[in-house]
């Protein structure tokens, strides 16, 4: 039987993984627009700084229309980062509201830690997801600007 302590434990654990996600949305868009406008080989200090404040201001929902836009992503990747974007607003804006009095009691507590797992565990693949394109973009942009040196 879960107790509120725990509850509120695995919600920042869970609020945790959504914002690693975003963040590494907000990666992969720098890194996307980066390639995009050939910053391997001429940096734009100005404009990616400007890019950078724009992401920082950006919801989840932003940052991903704005990947969609020079990023392809396949319909099912499409459709599981859309899945991780709903998630995330779930979690942020009617988790409590949806469960209600449910915290009240052992089995409510029990069933908000189940809820929160598997919110958990579709944001923390997306985060994970997310990063390996990161990654993958990062080192792209690496070897281009050796071959330009």
């Amino acid at each position: 039987m879960a107790t509120r302590d725990e509850l509120y434990a695995k919600f920042g654990i869970t609020a945790e993984a959504a914002q690693l996600f975003e963040v590494e949305l907000g990666s992969l868009l720098l890194c996307a627009r980066a390639i995009e406008q050939d910053w391997s080989f001429k940096a734009d200090p100005d404009k990616a700084r400007k890019l950078l404040r724009d992401i920082d201001r950006s919801t989840l929902g932003h940052l991903l229309r704005s990947l969609e836009k020079c990023v392809v992503l396949d319909d099912g990747l499409a459709d599981r980062f859309a899945s991780a974007l709903h998630t995330r607003n779930r979690l942020f804006h009617r988790f409590y509201e949806s469960h209600n009095f449910k915290i009240q009691t052992d089995a409510g507590r029990d069933g908000m830690m189940s809820d929160l797992e598997a919110m958990h565990v579709e944001l923390f693949n997306a985060w994970q997801i997310a990063s390996s394109m990161t990654a993958t973009a990062t080192a792209f942009l690496l070897r281009l600007r050796r071959k330009g040196d």
